[in-house]
């Protein structure tokens, strides 16, 4: 064999070689175009919306975190932390019954869920309600001994119950103490 033969076996290999490759990249990249959105819906979790919900909380976006916290439940409506961040949500929105029920849905999930408790109680005060907060937050307090938010809030409401009871003599307040 000539040696230009030869040259011209060689880049006939090395082009066949070129074209081997830039087939497989186009391949591969026409495969990655066909499964990324699959992909992406595949990994699309629960814990990735709760993420999301829990970094636009921090940034003062309870609108949008609210809607994470939504997206996340749709894919895990078992998951109490993320029904007590929507609460949470939902009570600094103003939506106070429909935070109640994210409460009450969360400690339902986790009856030992002392933050949900808490959150309820929050709530509670906020309407007024300061023998149920009492109850929400004695809860709290059983859950968590050490959860002394919880005991400092309690202890205030009793306050205010105890002062009530006292100078109208109402008895009933006291037995829900």
């Amino acid at each position: 064999m000539t040696q230009v033969n030869k040259e011209a076996k060689e880049e006939r290999i090395t082009n066949s070689k070129s074209v081997q490759v830039s087939l497989t990249l186009i391949t591969m990249a026409l495969i990655l175009t066909f499964m990324a959105p699959a992909c992406a819906s595949a990994n699309e979790t629960s814990i990735n919306w709760f993420m999301k919900g829990y970094n636009l909380y921090n940034q003062e976006k309870f609108s949008d975190s609210l809607d994470a916290y939504n997206r996340a439940l749709e894919l895990n409506p078992k998951d109490s932390e993320a029904w007590n961040n929507k609460g949470i949500d939902l009570g600094l929105l103003g939506k106070y019954n429909d935070a109640l029920s994210s409460f009450e849905t969360a400690v339902a999930l986790n009856d030992s869920y002392a933050e949900a408790w808490f959150n309820m109680g929050v709530i509670y005060d906020i309407k007024g309600d300061y023998p149920t907060a009492v109850q929400a937050y004695k809860r709290a307090t059983e859950v968590d001994p050490s959860y002394h938010k919880a005991f400092v809030a309690r202890n205030v409401d009793t306050d205010l119950l105890m002062g009530r009871s006292l100078s109208c003599a109402c008895q009933d307040q006291l037995a829900l103490v």
